[in-house]
Parts: C-alpha cells; sequence; structure tokens
C-alpha cells in the first residue's frame, strides 16, 4: 500500500466512524499533513482519490466537505431515469455541448488556484501513465475534466456536468481493459492545459473538441466490441 493509499484509508475510516460528518467541513490540507505526518502531495492527492470515491466534496474556494457518501451508495444510480435508453454517442454529444461551453468560461474565469490543481492533476496522470496505473489514470483524467468545470464557477453548470459525469461511468468501466484510451489523452490534456496557461478561450474550445473526439473514437470502438460479446 502507498503513503497516498494509507491517507485514502484513514481518511475514510475516519468518515465512516462518524468522526467526520457528512457535510462537515474537513480540516485544512496542511492540519491533515500534521495530523497524518505525511506530506501536503499526499494529503491533495488522497483528497482528490475520495472526491472520486464520492466521500468528499471539493467547493471551490471552501475546502474539502464530506460528501453525502451513504446517499450516493444506496442510490447509485439516481440518475438512471433521466438516460434511460441513452447510448454512448447520446452522452458524447452533450459532453462536448457541456465541455466546450465549460472550458471556454474556466479559462476566462480561473482562478491562479485553480489553475495550479489543474497542473498537479495533469503532472499525477502522467506519473500514473508511466508506471501503468490504469486506475489511477481513468480517476485523474476524470478529475482533469471535473476541474475543468469547478472552474467556471457557474453552479448549474457544475450539477448539471455531475450528473452526466456520474451516468457515464458504466462507459468508463469498460475502457479499463485498453489503456491506450488514456494514454492518448495525455498530449490533449497537456495542449488543453497550455490554453489556460496563455489564456486563449477560442484555442481551448478547439483543442477540447480534438480531444473527445479521439475519446468518441475510441471508446465508441471498445464499448461496440463489449456489445458484440
Amino acid at each position: 500500500m502507498s503513503i497516498t493509499d494509507s491517507v485514502v484509508a484513514n481518511i475514510k475510516e475516519l468518515i465512516i466512524s462518524g468522526e467526520y460528518q457528512i457535510e462537515e467541513k474537513l480540516p485544512t490540507e496542511m492540519a491533515l499533513c500534521k495530523e497524518l505526518k505525511v506530506s501536503r502531495t499526499c494529503v491533495r492527492e488522497a483528497l482528490r482519490v475520495l472526491q472520486a470515491l464520492g466521500f468528499v466534496e471539493m467547493r471551490p474556494g471552501k475546502g474539502a466537505f464530506v460528501a453525502n457518501y451513504k446517499q450516493n451508495a444506496a442510490n447509485p444510480a439516481s440518475f438512471a431515469y433521466k438516460t434511460d435508453g441513452a447510448r454512448f454517442h447520446d452522452f458524447m454529444e452533450v459532453r462536448m455541448a457541456l465541455e466546450t461551453l465549460s472550458v471556454r468560461l474556466a479559462v476566462e474565469r480561473c482562478t491562479p488556484k485553480q489553475l495550479q490543481e489543474l497542473r498537479e492533476i495533469h503532472t499525477a496522470f502522467v506519473e500514473a501513465n508511466e508506471i501503468h496505473d490504469m486506475v489511477k489514470m481513468i480517476m485523474l483524467d476524470e478529475l482533469f475534466h471535473n476541474e475543468i468545470v469547478n472552474c467556471t464557477s457557474n453552479p448549474l453548470l457544475i450539477d448539471i456536468h455531475k450528473q452526466i459525469l456520474d451516468a457515464f461511468r458504466i462507459y468508463r468501466g469498460d475502457s479499463f481493459s485498453n489503456s491506450s484510451v488514456y494514454k492518448n489523452a495525455m498530449e490533449p490534456h497537456a495542449r488543453i492545459l497550455f490554453c489556460f496557461e496563455t489564456h486563449n478561450p477560442e484555442l481551448a474550445v478547439n483543442e477540447m473538441k480534438k480531444h473527445l473526439d479521439i475519446t468518441s473514437r475510441d471508446m465508441a470502438m471498445i464499448h461496440s466490441s463489449h456489445e458484440r460479446k
């Protein structure tokens, strides 16, 4: 078990035991560093993992809060009634509309702290590829796109994207057997990040379109092969 995995398990246990209550604000990163005797990098990565698992909610400008993980676990398909009959290409059409709008607004509105968060997620994504950690790559890919939407500071857009993201996870699961889907995302992520660095929203929209087109082709091929089996 890595140090980060140990921190994830530790904080998760504190949440489940009731030490940290649902909707309660978690201690600051520095406080968690002192409490758990680990580096700030480990704490940040652990919080990202817990966010992806549904135990932690990151609120822009406010910090980390305990998510309603019991409701998430009891009703993982709460959005299913709204997506009944939707296929992979339907999700990708909606993602194309939402995420191109999101990246334009995000480049225009993101704070230096949010930009640094995007940098750190991308760096961790590249490192996960180097050690062939497929699970972490999938998690970090999701977090990269989610952080872009958070940068818009539009609560309605953030909520709609979260629901689409939750429903889309069934297709992400199909891609576990094919690492090329996420390796192919490294260069597009780097180019999107460059648009944030250079404050170029128009280029960011074009790069997001290219990225989602590639992702759509890769994942559609995988999903269609699963359906034929």
